[in-house]
């Protein structure tokens, strides 16, 4: 009987302390999306310096590469910027970004609706993913018993770019804050912006490529 009532005790005790996190967390998103700045997120990310870290970090080992043998040991590991499973602000811009689960939950001072989140989230996520799965594919061509050069060319060609755009669709979120109604003005023109399309620009680059092989 004792046993019994223990157990039935530490149920509600979990469920309570289940409850209490999920209310919380909830309470947070809501506070996020309206661009609140009322709690203190411990987790603080330069989003500018990341993108610049890993452009660096891969060009730097590009130039070892070139200057003599590459060292594999030091080949840059591919790393996401919004794969945060713990709530993080990272700054992007002027722009404080409040990641969740690997999703934009909100912008300090703006007042966004879930629609709006999604898209954006959608943009940056998306080139995040590609940006990672370039420097992973590169990687693992350097790695390759048969290492074909041409393509950790094209596959380094094309990170670089996908940090390129990653970095010119932040400024211009942060474009569209600089009138009288930001919220307003980053709602009506995010939908306008087009969904970044890596395999198009790809398609031109091999086009060309094709080309200069024909002459």
């Amino acid at each position: 009987m004792k046993i019994t009532t223990s157990f039935t005790l530490i149920l509600c005790l979990i469920t309570l302390f289940s409850n209490a996190q999920l209310k919380s967390l909830t309470q947070t998103i809501q506070m996020a999306k309206t661009g609140a700045n009322q709690f203190e997120v411990s987790n603080k990310l330069n989003g500018d310096a990341l993108i610049e870290r890993l452009a660096a970090k891969r060009r730097a080992f590009n130039n070892s590469r070139n200057n003599s043998a590459p060292q594999l040991a030091n080949l840059p590991n591919p790393e996401h910027i919004f794969d945060r499973t713990s709530l993080t602000t990272i700054t992007f811009d002027g722009l404080d970004y409040y990641i969740l689960n690997n999703h934009v939950i909100g912008i300090k001072g703006l007042a966004l609706s879930d629609e709006v989140l999604a898209q954006i989230t959608d943009k940056l996520l998306l080139l995040d993913k590609v940006q990672y799965d370039y420097c992973e594919k590169a990687n693992k061509e350097y790695l390759s018993t048969n290492t074909n050069f041409q393509n950790i060319r094209n596959m380094d060609r094309w990170f670089f770019t996908t940090l390129k755009i990653l970095n010119t669709t932040v400024n211009d979120i942060a474009s569209f804050t600089k009138n009288a109604n930001p919220s307003l003005s980053v709602a009506t023109n995010i939908s306008k912006m087009t969904q970044p399309n890596i395999d198009a620009w790809k398609g031109k680059q091999l086009d060309e490529a094709l080309v200069q092989l024909e002459k």
